[in-house]
């Protein structure tokens, strides 16, 4: 069934249903014919043995190969491609350009929600591009990313919902036509081009290798999950106005510490994940946590389940801005992972970091935000969103 609003609801309920059974012992282990795990050490030891439990994308490839659903050597070269690009762009140097640009975009945007929301795709385009020495033209490269988040959400329901063949071909069309869109406007830049070509040249060997369908996974990838944070920070902050005023003092008193803001972003991470889930392919016949787990089978990690284990967290199912493990750092890194772990964690979780910092920042100094309900709704296709319309109205102080 290629229906927007079915497609919406399906994948939504699967997030709900992780979302319902975190922090619970003894909830169920299964989600469809998927096994979910959860426990923070056992999704730890997941994530760090790759070769055992492998990246399978399914139909999510049709939008093409990266380093985002490859494994092995190819996986290895392709992160080259890009890792010393996110790590350069995330060196404290830069933390006042980064402020800037986020500062520029939602000084001139409409004050509304989707007003802001606009600047914040806009702002993280621009910390994205300036990464690689390139310059955004936003209006066209935001329109590709929308169409992007909507071919993703509907492969990702195939992935689970077994598709007719017109269906399947029409989402795979639509995705090969957003790649053919973005080379186009690439490579109309001679910069882009350049990179493009230096792309393709780190690729070495890969065969069939495509430097667009990199560069454009990549973009996604960072864009979104950045912009989904801070929507959620937006979204906490309105249910909160005390503790919204308090992280406005603190960040307006410009001082270098920001200790109840760093926690409440953290808290907002940890509440919202923006990744909730992943699968793995298990490559060898093996035993995890007591489960006999065969070659082939695909299984769930929850990140939801992770950031909301009852052993890990006190009252893990509130969120609570001032939390404790975050105020004194005494946490368990194997029960925070935003930006997963092992040696496939994300590449960009430094300069994401640095994106969420100081996006909430200049949000903060320049809007306030009210909440005429605190009534939680996804919008999932990847990435988890708050959903579009939620009720947080907007004024700018």
């Amino acid at each position: 069934m290629d229906n927007p609003s079915h497609i919406e609801g399906v994948l939504n309920s699967l997030a709900y249903s992780l979302f319902a059974r975190s922090g619970l012992a003894g909830a169920a282990a299964e989600v469809g014919n998927l096994v979910v795990f959860d426990h923070p050490d056992a999704v730890d030891r997941i994530a760090k043995a790759p070769a055992l439990f492998r990246k399978n994308f399914s139909l999510i490839s049709a939008l093409g190969f990266s380093r985002f659903n490859t494994n092995d050597e190819e996986w290895a070269t392709r992160r080259a491609i890009t890792q010393d690009r996110y790590l350069a762009a995330a060196k404290p140097a830069h933390k006042q350009g980064v402020s800037e640009i986020f500062s520029a975009r939602l000084a001139g945007c409409e004050t509304s929600l989707a007003g802001i929301q606009q600047a914040l795709f806009t702002g993280a385009m621009d910390v994205f591009y300036r990464a690689f020495g390139l310059v955004a033209e936003a209006p066209p490269t935001a329109a590709l990313l929308d169409r992007v988040r909507d071919v993703l959400r509907r492969l990702q329901y195939f992935s689970w919902v077994t598709p007719t063949n017109d269906e399947r071909n029409s989402a795979i069309d639509d995705a090969r036509a957003i790649i053919a869109d973005f080379g186009s406007q690439l490579m109309a830049d001679p910069r882009a081009a350049a990179e493009m070509a230096r792309f393709a040249e780190k690729a070495g060997d890969i065969d069939g290798f495509s430097p667009i369908e990199e560069f454009v996974m990549n973009l996604f990838a960072g864009v979104e999950t950045t912009v989904t944070t801070v929507l959620w920070v937006i979204d906490r902050l309105g249910a909160n106005q005390k503790v919204q005023e308090r992280i406005h003092d603190e960040v307006a008193g410009a001082k270098a510490e920001t200790p109840f803001t760093d926690c409440f972003i953290n808290e907002t991470m940890r509440y919202f994940p923006p990744i909730p889930f992943l699968t793995r392919e298990v490559s060898n016949d093996t035993i995890l946590d007591g489960r006999a787990l065969r070659a082939g089978q695909l299984i769930m990690l929850s990140v939801v389940g992770v950031h909301q284990h009852p052993e890990f967290w006190a009252d893990p199912r509130t969120f609570d801005a001032s939390r404790k493990e975050f105020i004194d750092n005494s946490y368990d890194r194997r029960a925070f992972i935003p930006f997963l772990t092992g040696p496939r964690m994300c590449g960009g979780a430094r300069l994401g970091r640095l994106e969420v910092e100081q996006a909430v920042r200049a949000v903060v100094r320049q809007f306030a935000f009210a909440r005429t309900d605190d009534i939680i709704r996804f919008d999932y296709a990847l990435a988890l969103r708050p959903a579009s319309g939620m009720s947080v109205t907007v004024s700018r102080r």
